[in-house]
């Protein structure tokens, strides 16, 4: 939790998912923890509290139940106005059966938070945080159920609700994509609205590890509309390995999660625009990095030069 903590302080808004809390004990633990002053295990008031939340109630198919939470700093965001995102149901009927049974769109539908901020250049911007059911094709038709891919490529239609009902394109969907490996495979991307919609910008690319195992799949992803994509700070979305920042060990890291977070920033007040056909284009690999290729792998010479969210 004391990590929990460090992590949170570090943002204005964080997105926290999987949280398995039916009586509020450890959320509320957490609220304590980033707004009092804490000695010893022992929390005391600290003046006036940095952090509220919110969040939606507990979504998910049968008896497993997960809360998307939202921590804000209050000094500098407010909520606007949010949602439960139902979409239309679907049913199906086995053959020879009088019986008809629904298929999820989402086993965890989204739920659609619109900010407003203080210090930033887009002033008013919706969140549509999803975790996706990790499911194959063939998985999803065995169980008569959407696949990762199926959930991916419903979301369009979240964001176009948001659109029509706040009149607000300032739109950020993240979260826990399930976005690789046997759940979405790279072929799999030509299918998903999202991605091929030049109105929405991957700012995680396919190559960047977010997942603590050590894997090398981006799971986990934040996409922006185009008009979201101007008040975003160029080359600022990434990872934050928290493991290295704190120097944790493998089994400390997983007591915490089994993700590392993904992050961007928002352009400060009355900063210049500069759009993504003006960043400058990536130079060529020095020998040093070349040799951190070989003793390293790819990631380490991306991680020293990356500025890749702009191309798709």
């Amino acid at each position: 939790m004391d990590i929990i903590k460090e992590i949170v302080l570090r943002y204005d808004i964080i997105l926290i998912q999987e949280v398995l809390d039916p009586d509020w004990k450890v959320t509320n633990r957490l609220m304590d923890l980033v707004n009092n002053v804490c000695v010893f295990g022992v929390c005391f008031p600290s003046g006036s509290p940095q952090f509220a939340n919110i969040s939606s109630a507990p979504l998910g198919r049968g008896s497993y139940k997960e809360r998307y939470l939202f921590l804000y700093r209050v000094q500098t965001v407010s909520v606007k106005s949010s949602f439960q995102y139902f979409p239309y149901r679907y049913f199906y009927r086995l053959a020879h059966s009088l019986r008809w049974s629904e298929i999820h769109v989402f086993d965890r539908p989204p739920f659609v938070v619109q900010f407003s901020s203080t210090e930033t250049d887009v002033e008013d911007f919706v969140l549509i945080p999803i975790h996706t059911a990790p499911r194959t094709a063939a998985e999803a038709a065995r169980q008569y159920t959407k696949s990762t891919v199926g959930e991916l490529q419903s979301l369009v239609d979240v964001a176009n609700e948001a659109k029509s009902l706040w009149h607000n394109n300032n739109i950020v969907v993240l979260g826990d994509f399930n976005a690789a490996g046997t759940y979405v495979r790279r072929d799999d991307f030509q299918n998903i609205p999202l991605f091929t919609d030049n109105n929405f910008h991957w700012l995680i690319d396919h190559d960047v590890d977010t997942a603590v195992s050590g894997s090398q799949k981006a799971y986990d992803r934040i996409v922006v509309t185009t008009d979201m994509n101007d008040g975003v700070v160029p080359c600022s979305a990434d990872v934050f390995n928290f493991k290295h920042k704190y120097g944790l060990t493998q089994a400390q890291t997983l007591a915490v999660s089994d993700h590392f977070p993904v992050e961007v920033e928002l352009r400060n007040t009355g900063t210049t625009t500069q759009t993504p056909t003006t960043q400058t284009p990536r130079r060529k690999q020095t020998y040093q990095e070349r040799f951190l290729y070989i003793l390293y792998g790819l990631n380490a010479v991306r991680g020293a030069n990356r500025c890749q969210q702009w191309q798709r």
